[in-house]
């Protein structure tokens, strides 16, 4: 991969600040950060843009009960959003988190997210949202 030099004109707060930030996420310099940061802006404007190479994972914690298990079932059974997998882990003698992974388009992902959210005994639930570079694909077979 090239890589192309730049110049930035800031303030010198702002740039004081992103510095500190800088040494305290362990980053190796400016230009890894600043990398992090366009691709995060990138993966966000693509996210309210929609579209279909739209991936999320939704973050929940709950109180173990059958029932609140079989509402998350249900959920993602109905869901128009394609359930790549779920993550199970018990914390703890009365709590779960579960990670599940979602691909498809925006309006699905957000629809099963307030679904999920609103089922009464969800005591957190958080979406995190990502998009794939360019030019790549949604695939479920992948070579290294």
């Amino acid at each position: 991969m090239a890589l192309k030099r730049f110049g930035v004109s800031i303030p010198e707060d702002l740039l004081e600040r992103f510095d500190r930030l800088v040494e305290e996420k362990g980053y190796i310099g400016r230009s890894e950060a600043i990398r992090d940061a366009m691709r995060a802006y990138i993966a966000e404007s693509h996210w309210e843009k929609g579209g279909d190479h739209i991936m999320a994972s939704l973050n929940i914690v709950y109180s173990h009960k059958p029932k609140i298990m079989a509402d998350l079932i249900k959920a993602q059974h109905t869901s128009e959003a394609h359930v790549i997998s779920t993550v199970h882990v018990h914390m703890s003698q009365s709590h779960c988190l579960e990670v599940i992974t979602l691909k498809g388009m925006k309006e699905s992902i957000t629809k099963l997210a307030n679904k999920v959210s609103g089922i009464s005994g969800i005591e957190y639930a958080k979406l995190f949202t990502f998009a794939l570079p360019e030019g790549a694909e949604l695939t479920h077979s992948h070579q290294h």
